[in-house]
């Protein structure tokens, strides 16, 4: 009988782990995601940027995106280059509990 409970307990511990490890993979599957989205608002921003006909003006630009139904923000802080046909571009896309989810560095060029 004793060996039975030690083997329900050992059976019943590896379960445990085997739901935490489970529900560890669910939330990085979720981060991915969401980072993954926010990659995409990202990307959006600087083609947007790149196709439009005048440059993006210095200082901080804020804009909503969303993708798959999820709601980001965009905070863009454009500074000007040595190179005056250059800007820098310093985007943070934040999910809406302020998470960064995805954070870039980039240069635009004025054709």
């Amino acid at each position: 009988m004793l060996e039975v409970l030690v083997a329900l307990v050992v059976v019943s511990l590896a379960l445990l782990a085997a739901l935490r490890a489970g529900g560890g993979l669910q939330d990085d599957a979720e981060r991915y995601r969401e980072s993954v989205l926010a990659q995409q608002c990202a990307q959006n921003y600087l083609v947007e940027q790149r196709l439009r006909q005048d440059f993006a003006g210095t200082g901080v630009h804020v804009q909503s995106c969303t993708q798959a139904d999820r709601s980001f923000t965009v905070r863009a802080d454009v500074q000007p280059t040595p190179n005056p046909n250059f800007r820098r571009v310093d985007l943070r896309v934040l999910d809406a509990s302020g998470w960064a989810a995805w954070k870039l560095v980039a240069i635009i060029w004025n054709r």
